[in-house]
């Protein structure tokens, strides 16, 4: 796949939408592309994740980290553990491929030096992650009113 297609699906994905073109153009640069066949695993539930995974074409299967936990399946333009790209996390789910996949693997160590580089881009990103924490918090709140109601 072209490194325009890269591109174009890149700007599907909300979190990458906060980048200005010249920095989405430097991330998937930066990027690995990675061909899985039906039944591979990219990665497994709890290991470190070094960035964030944007499926290009095929699905990608998340199996949780319990036998309970419901498997999601990802498609074109789905970006996996987004945070990644800004923080050290661990994988919360094994991905393995559902179809035949590809997938761009997207570096946080190359996504942090873009951050510098476009510093308009840094703060467009921050007011998206500071929105969602707030609207998580916010559920949490509501979770908490509710359960305190009904003890």
């Amino acid at each position: 796949m072209s490194l325009a297609r890269h591109i174009a699906v890149m700007r599907n994905a909300p979190f990458l939408r906060a980048l200005d073109d010249e920095a989405l153009k430097l991330l998937a640069f930066g990027s690995e592309s990675v061909t899985l066949k039906p039944r591979d695993v990219l990665f497994e539930s709890g290991e470190p994740a070094d960035g964030a995974v944007l499926v290009l074409g095929g699905k990608l299967r998340l199996i949780g980290l319990d036998d309970a936990a419901e498997a999601r399946v990802k498609s074109v333009g789905a970006l996996v553990d987004d945070l990644a790209l800004v923080s050290p996390k661990t994988r919360a789910h094994t991905a393995l491929a559902q179809t035949s996949c590809e997938v761009l693997l997207l570096p946080r160590v190359h996504m942090l030096r873009i951050l510098q580089e476009y510093p308009a881009s840094a703060a467009r990103l921050y007011s998206l992650v500071a929105q969602r924490t707030n609207a998580l918090v916010e559920d949490l709140n509501g979770l908490a009113e509710r359960h305190f109601r009904n003890v």
